[in-house]
């Protein structure tokens, strides 16, 4: 499933059938999860930190979190996949928890930058719309796929999620 430059849609879901329902919201479709069970799997091997830096991914950014919210994390991105097309199963971002004794894949990131993008509507992937940082120039989409998050599984902030160091 990919998200072409300038495209306002994503177009239809691959299914693949997977029990992982638990994570993700009651509102979301049934396509939505089928697709988000999707990107777990695609991602299992960057559980490993090395095996995500051996994939391209490199740390980014400082560690986010908003108290009294939620943590973010730490993000860990493939700056060459940041270029106004999103494949849902090669997230842009890899978002880990940081912990005593290192980093744990809590979720996944989609970017697009503000200036790839020309449609009047924002970005969509899962049947979500991307929001808009303009503090970084992108548009952004969280998808809390290996960490429940009560606030939804879009949503940018998880209070499951330990604050920054």
């Amino acid at each position: 499933m990919t998200l072409r430059r300038y495209a306002p849609s994503v177009g239809a879901a691959c299914i693949v059938a997977l029990a992982l329902v638990t994570l993700f919201s009651p509102s979301a479709t049934a396509a939505s999860k089928a697709s988000l069970a999707q990107v777990r799997q695609a991602t299992t091997a960057y559980h490993s930190l090395g095996a995500a830096e051996d994939a391209g991914y490199e740390k980014f950014l400082p560690c986010f979190d908003s108290p009294g919210i939620g943590g973010m994390g730490q993000h860990f991105a493939d700056l060459s996949s940041i270029d106004g097309t999103v494949d849902a199963l090669h997230p842009e971002v890899l978002v880990y928890e940081p912990r005593p004794n290192g980093y744990k894949l809590v979720a996944v990131e989609y970017v697009v930058p503000q200036s790839e993008w020309t449609a009047s509507d924002p970005p969509m992937l899962f049947g979500e719309h991307f929001h808009r940082n303009d503090t970084l120039g992108i548009w952004a989409l969280h998808a809390w796929i290996w960490r429940g998050n009560s606030l939804g599984v879009h949503a940018d902030f998880n209070p499951n999620v330990r604050l920054c160091p």
